[in-house]
């Protein structure tokens, strides 16, 4: 049984670590709230291992592995959410990731106080995703950090750490609501990934600055040769053209996992408006973000392409009163989808001048 004290630890920790997917998290209704809440902690221990770029790799690697291998065995989890809390003991390593680290044993703690059901519907998906980061952190080792080459190199990062979370979520959806029928279930897994990888792009869109300082590069070096530029020349000269050229063919790729996404979206049954929520709200922030990254010569800048507190609180209120009208949630789609096409056009055309 879920321990109070852990629960409410981790709602806080939650809104901590994420501001616009603590709102999805927190529309869903019980049971989802709190499992859903706490495997996205647990992700974002992974994720943060992976990150942190100061710690030597091969033990990042190593404890990856081992998360794998033992978050959810009974009697050797305490063992590695210790080993995670030593690894991150040193308070130098500041904000609320590391913080969170530091108290893995929570998290783990409540993940096995969840009902069995829940506990299968995470796992497997978990474990893929520290492999794959175990397998990301490894690159490192040559010393010479982590830089990937092509779209595929992309995709494949992204499907570690977001399209796994797309099949888990499928997983928890139809374990707790009887509306997701077996055929549902199905259509719902056949976009899954693309609704984890297109979020997570946006994502790299808005982190490539802060990224670059920890020597890791997750824009593919191909866009950067077909622009005729490099991300260490972007960076000094923000307002080159072919920064927004490099940007436009990320946000091209990332637009088709977006309309998945809404495809998936619009496969949640109509009476499931909390799961509704939850998949439309990061779905039109991550269109809007997307159409800002080509609007700015601040091409890879996060404090600029964040959506005010405003913009979401207008947002949530559009999606929800649209939630179970599909017809209107295409037309929110569509209307952001064209400013990210219409950007993407200019950006071509200024390169090309």
């Amino acid at each position: 049984m879920l321990n109070l004290e852990d629960r409410d630890y981790c709602r806080s920790a939650l809104r901590g670590v994420s501001r616009t997917f603590a709102l999805g998290i927190e529309l869903l209704r019980e049971p989802l709230r709190d499992e859903i809440g706490v495997a996205y902690l647990i992700c974002r221990v992974l994720d943060t291992i992976e990150d942190t770029t100061s710690l030597p790799a091969r033990a990042r690697a190593a404890l990856l592995e081992d998360f794998a291998a033992n978050f959810d065995a009974p009697h050797n989890w305490p063992m590695l959410a210790a080993g995670v809390e030593r690894m991150f003991a040193d308070t130098s390593l500041g904000g609320a990731d590391h913080e969170l680290c530091r108290n893995t044993t929570r998290v783990l703690r409540a993940f096995h106080g969840f009902r069995q059901g829940a506990r299968d519907a995470q796992r497997q998906s978990i474990i893929e995703m520290a492999h794959g980061m175990a397998e990301t952190v490894r690159r490192e080792e040559s010393g010479q950090g982590l830089r990937l080459e092509d779209e595929e190199d992309l995709k494949r990062y992204c499907y570690y750490v977001a399209g796994t979370v797309g099949k888990l979520l499928c997983n928890e959806w139809a374990l707790d609501r009887k509306s997701i029928t077996p055929a549902i279930k199905a259509a719902l897994d056949e976009r899954a990934i693309s609704f984890g990888l297109g979020l997570q792009v946006t994502n790299i869109i808005k982190g490539v600055t802060d990224d670059i300082g920890r020597g890791v590069a997750y824009v593919p070096n191909r866009l950067f040769t077909a622009a005729g530029i490099d991300l260490a020349t972007l960076l000094e000269n923000p307002n080159d053209p072919r920064g927004r050229e490099v940007v436009a063919g990320l946000a091209g790729m990332t637009l088709a996992w977006l309309d998945e996404a809404l495809e998936y979206t619009l496969t949640v049954p109509r009476t499931e408006r909390d799961i509704r929520l939850f998949c439309a709200l990061p779905l039109v922030f991550a269109v809007r973000t997307l159409a800002r990254s080509l609007k700015t010569t601040d091409v890879f800048s996060e404090s600029v392409l964040k959506i005010t507190r405003d913009e979401v609180a207008a947002i949530h209120a559009e999606v929800d009163a649209a939630i179970a009208d599909d017809a209107k949630l295409r037309t929110i789609h569509q209307r952001e989808r064209a400013e990210v096409l219409a950007e993407i056009e200019k950006a071509k055309a200024a390169a090309r001048r």
